[in-house]
C-alpha cells in the first residue's frame, strides 16, 4: 500500500494511504466503517466493516515498524 507521510504532534509520522479502495466494500461500493482491533497477539489494527455485507478488510497502521 502506498502513503502520503505527514508530521504529527510531537514529531510523530502519520501515514495516510493515498488510495481509499482499502475502504470501500468490493460488493456494493458503498464507503465501510473503521473499527479499531486490539489484541495481545496483533496488536492494533482497522479493520473496515461494510454494514450491509460484513468485513472487508484490514489495515495495520504499523507494519512498517514492526
Amino acid at each position: 500500500m502506498d502513503y502520503d507521510r505527514i508530521e504529527g504532534p510531537d514529531g510523530l509520522e502519520i501515514r495516510v494511504p493515498r488510495d481509499d479502495g482499502y475502504r470501500t466494500c468490493p460488493v456494493c461500493g458503498g464507503d465501510c466503517e473503521p473499527e479499531p482491533m486490539v489484541t495481545e497477539q496483533h496488536g492494533v489494527r482497522i479493520a473496515f466493516t461494510c454494514p450491509e455485507h460484513g468485513p472487508q478488510g484490514v489495515v495495520d497502521p504499523f507494519d512498517d515498524v514492526r
